[in-house]
């Protein structure tokens, strides 16, 4: 008897050297099963499943308290959840579904992910683009109004005058909304077409703006202006940008803008009338909305 006990202890010391030193790790019930090539532990069934370290809270706390390395995987029988730790905290895999907090889908510098309140952050690239369309309405301005005049058949829309130093001007306002990436350049543009067949002149639009947050003061403004060669010819869609950007810096979710915009016939060669269709103003999104109503 004692020398069948030696023999086996040498057998089991055999097969724990062979184990140690052996390339891949197999745990099946398939005696026909050759393990998949490159895995270094591959665990094979179609009749059970694998499981991990299950332990409650406390255990789990403790466990944190050694700080283990990233990629430890535990299962909290307490809270009925996987768990993973990554920069020294324990984070949750999934409960009733799956978690994505701190998960981001892309790269280092671009990418969208879940904020630990569930809010979906856009960063980067990721950021998508929107615009906050003005509706054009006639305020008054004296006799430097455009006239709504036909475009063509029963179709109107504002004329701006191309005609001596005549000036045409409309006026509203614009508030920022809740899904812009606050602080980023915003991008004016005017949808217009020409009434008449000058393709050699530039058409001048510009911008008169006061961009203020809540609690700021009107005390000041700024213009910006676009003067490009109108291409396209008699009564075709053109888009042109205001100037190269209005920088945002500083500006918030629901600041406003007073805007007049114009056409002055001081600075602009071109003597043929256009046609206003729409004011755009190309924002960045970052966000669905806003947390909180006058915050991000």
């Amino acid at each position: 008897m004692k020398k069948f006990a030696g023999l086996l202890i040498i057998l089991i010391v055999f097969m724990a050297v062979r184990l140690a030193s052996a390339q891949q790790v197999i745990v099946t019930d398939d005696a026909a099963y050759a393990g998949a090539t490159g895995a270094m532990l591959d665990v094979k069934s179609t009749t059970k499943g694998f499981i991990v370290p299950r332990m409650t809270t406390a255990q789990k706390t403790t466990l944190g308290g050694t700080s283990p390395v990233n990629g430890v995987i535990i299962y909290d029988t307490d809270l009925k959840s996987f768990y993973y730790w990554e920069n020294s905290t324990w984070n949750q895999i999934a409960a009733s579904g799956l978690n994505l907090t701190n998960v981001k889908f892309g790269d280092a510098s671009n990418y969208s992910t879940f904020e630990a309140d569930g809010t979906l952050l856009m960063v980067g690239n990721a950021t998508v683009w929107e615009d906050i369309r003005v509706a054009i309405a006639l305020r008054g301005s004296g006799g430097n109004s455009p006239t709504f005049s036909s475009l063509e058949g029963g179709l109107y829309a504002y004329k701006f005058s191309g005609t001596g130093s005549q000036v045409n001007e409309i006026f509203f306002e614009i508030q920022m909304p809740h899904s812009w990436a606050e602080g980023t350049t915003i991008y004016p543009h005017v949808h217009w077409v020409s009434n008449g067949y000058n393709t050699t002149d530039a058409v001048t639009w510009g911008l008169e703006y006061d961009w203020e947050n809540i609690g700021g003061s009107f005390g000041g403004t700024t213009t910006t202006i676009t003067s490009d060669v109108l291409s396209t010819g008699y009564k075709v869609q053109n888009i042109n940008n205001i100037g190269a950007g209005i920088v945002g810096t500083g500006k918030n979710i629901s600041s406003m803008m007073l805007c007049r915009l114009y056409r002055s016939g001081n600075t602009d060669p071109n003597n043929d009338d256009c046609f206003l269709l729409a004011f755009d103003i190309h924002y960045q999104i970052n966000t669905i909305g806003s947390r909180q109503i006058l915050t991000k």
